[in-house]
């Protein structure tokens, strides 16, 4: 017992000294917490990045602010930019002429631009997903403008603190179905992925040179495209806006989802939690009905051969609620209500296909995960992999059914 004893106490002391000489005490001070990176195109180097640095002492201080906005997000972080051949060597060079060094460990987005993702992305994920500060559910968004206007711009009139604002972007697919929640983790997957392709949270400024100030507001949304240029739009809580997904080739940007084809996308995944789902009215052409839709049960999806060919079967089924009602709906006059829930399965099933086929035929990318449904029909891994599912979704052809249960109990008798 008492050589027991003994070894027992030499491992604590053991323990104890290799833990106390292994981590390095380092003041919170001496650290610049990044909050965002936005990756550019360089004009001197390959890459331009940005470094969106937390500035904690001005936190709170919203009494410092200038002008009507009175939003401490003004002043809590500052954006520090250089070029560089890559990510790696960036940070590299950054550490060098900041003050402090730089801590990714609370970086809650990275934001590349466009141009720079059809280049190819492959690069810049495997260098963040091997650093241990990155966190795995930091975000990743594709800028229609450049990344550094995208950091510039991200301010809230509502949310004090850029970190927690990057947050509430990711989000809010939860309550509008227009993005989707894309970690770090999820892209990296993807990319090395032979069961489907990549996708990520596309975004732009509202002052983008994409922006169109002309656009119809009945007309599908996506990320930078303004629908109108009033003094309200102008005023509006935030100079971003994150609508769509940019859809991925390997690692290569090769097309964007609307806001409507993204709902479609969360539908087909399971994703979709709860959203508003306008469709054309039925009754009146020039109207639309609005429906609060969410999904009734998990969609069924599956994929079979058919002479060499996928065939994608996907049943879908619905709940939705009629929100929007007019002085003369008559939603309740005879089968008024059975006639929108049958237009409402027609619609949804259209529109599902469509996303389908865009993303087959026009873009060849497989976000939406199906080959995980065709893989096992392949009894070695080798023959699943001689068959090339990424490259054979053009094939593809699809069967889609929709059950959309409208319910009218939000409607004022």
């Amino acid at each position: 017992m008492k050589k027991r004893l003994n070894i027992f106490l030499i491992v604590i002391i053991l323990t104890i000294f290799a833990f106390s000489s292994s981590t390095a005490k380092q003041d919170i001070n001496d650290l610049s917490y990044v909050v965002a990176i936005g990756i550019d195109v360089g004009e001197n180097s390959d890459l331009k990045v940005s470094f969106q640095l937390s500035v904690p002492s001005a936190g709170g201080n919203s009494s410092s602010s200038e002008g009507s906005s009175g939003s401490s997000s003004e002043s809590d972080t500052v954006i520090d930019t250089i070029e560089c051949p890559s990510l790696e060597s960036g940070i590299s060079l950054a550490n060098g002429f900041i003050s402090k060094k730089l801590n990714l460990s609370h970086c809650k987005a990275i934001v590349i631009s466009e141009q720079v993702a059809s280049l190819g992305i492959s690069d810049i994920i495997y260098t963040l997903i091997n650093n241990p500060e990155v966190r795995p559910d930091c975000n990743v968004l594709i800028s229609r403008a450049t990344a550094y206007d995208f950091l510039s711009d991200s301010k809230s009139k509502i949310e004090s603190i850029t970190a927690k604002y990057y947050e509430v972007i990711a989000t809010s697919s939860r309550y509008t179905g227009y993005t989707d929640d894309i970690t770090i983790s999820d892209v990296f997957n993807r990319i090395t992925d032979t069961f489907g392709e990549a996708s990520a949270i596309l975004g732009s400024t509202t002052s983008s040179s994409n922006s169109n100030q002309n656009a119809d507001p009945d007309t599908d949304t996506i990320a930078g495209e303004t629908t109108s240029n009033s003094e309200e739009s102008k005023q509006a809580s935030t100079n971003i806006d994150v609508d769509g997904l940019a859809v991925f080739k390997g690692d290569i940007l090769v097309g964007e989802l609307t806001a409507t084809e993204t709902i479609c996308h969360l539908i087909v995944t399971n994703k979709l939690e709860e959203c508003i789902f306008s469709i054309p009215s039925p009754f009146d052409e020039d109207n639309s009905i609005d429906l609060y839709v969410s999904l009734d049960k998990n969609t069924n999806t599956d994929v079979k051969f058919v002479n060499g060919a996928p065939l994608v079967s996907c049943d879908v089924k619905l709940n939705a609620r009629i929100l929007s009602s007019g002085e003369n709906s008559n939603y309740f006059e005879g089968n008024n209500l059975s006639i929108i829930e049958e237009y409402a399965n027609s619609y949804v099933k259209n529109q599902i296909e469509a996303y389908f086929y865009k993303t087959s035929k026009e873009f060849n990318s497989d976000i939406a995960l199906l080959g995980r449904h065709a893989v096992k029909y392949f009894d070695t891994w080798d023959k699943w992999v001689n068959y090339n599912w990424l490259d054979n979704y053009s094939n593809a052809v699809f069967d889609v059914k929709a059950n959309v249960n409208v319910i009218s109990s939000y409607l004022i008798s």
